[in-house]
């Protein structure tokens, strides 16, 4: 065997051994994070405070209901973390009243901040205080969430559940979701005095 054919062969040999390790180590592509509606409760006005603690307003008592970690990261569909990417949160209050769209009429809790953002980091994590919303009138609870690109375009609109909870069989939205749901649904966990919950948000390219 001649050295030319010798090298070809052991190249060979060494493409079949490593065919096995990269079938195993090869990221999967996951599906895309299902949109969904914005809903008609968008704040229209600005926050008093433009953080990612929804739970505390400075110089307010902490908001009523059980504090909720909500923590995640941002990726694309190869699992790569994105970050410099902006995710805003809103959602109900204890009471099951939105704040910052004009309703003057009804009773809201003063120490919630109804509205907050976060940039994700180097590994597209990101991390928000707040509470576990309720259900109200027709839907299970739930939070809105947008996620803005590296250009500030809204690159995303969807909302997160809550695993378990039985207003998720009778919500309209929730339903119509189909297996997508599980993309969009966290597991909570016990934490202190209050609860914790991940969720992975994947992007389109």
């Amino acid at each position: 065997m001649t050295v030319r054919n010798r090298r070809r062969a052991l190249g060979g040999l060494a493409a079949l051994a490593l065919t096995p390790w990269l079938q195993a180590h090869a990221q999967p592509a996951r599906r895309p994070t299902p949109a969904l509606t914005e809903g008609p409760f968008y704040p229209t006005e600005a926050a008093l405070e433009r953080d990612a603690d929804l739970a505390r307003i400075a110089g307010r008592s902490p908001a009523a209901g059980t504090p909720l970690a909500f923590t995640g990261r941002v990726v694309d569909t190869r699992g790569r973390p994105l970050s410099g990417r902006v995710v805003e949160i809103w959602h109900c209050d204890e009471y099951g009243n939105y704040h910052l769209v004009g309703h003057r009429d009804r009773t809201t809790d003063a120490g919630f901040q109804g509205w907050g953002e976060a940039r994700t980091g180097e590994g597209g994590d990101f991390a928000f205080r707040t509470i576990r919303p309720p259900a109200y009138p027709g839907r299970t609870p739930h939070i809105h969430f947008t996620v803005r690109d590296d250009r500030n375009r809204r690159v995303l609109t969807s909302q997160a559940f809550f695993e378990g909870d039985p207003g998720n069989a009778k919500d309209f939205l929730y339903r119509q979701l189909g297996e997508d749901a599980r993309r969009v649904t966290m597991r909570l966990a016990s934490e202190g005095r209050g609860l914790r919950g991940e969720l992975e948000v994947v992007l389109a390219a």
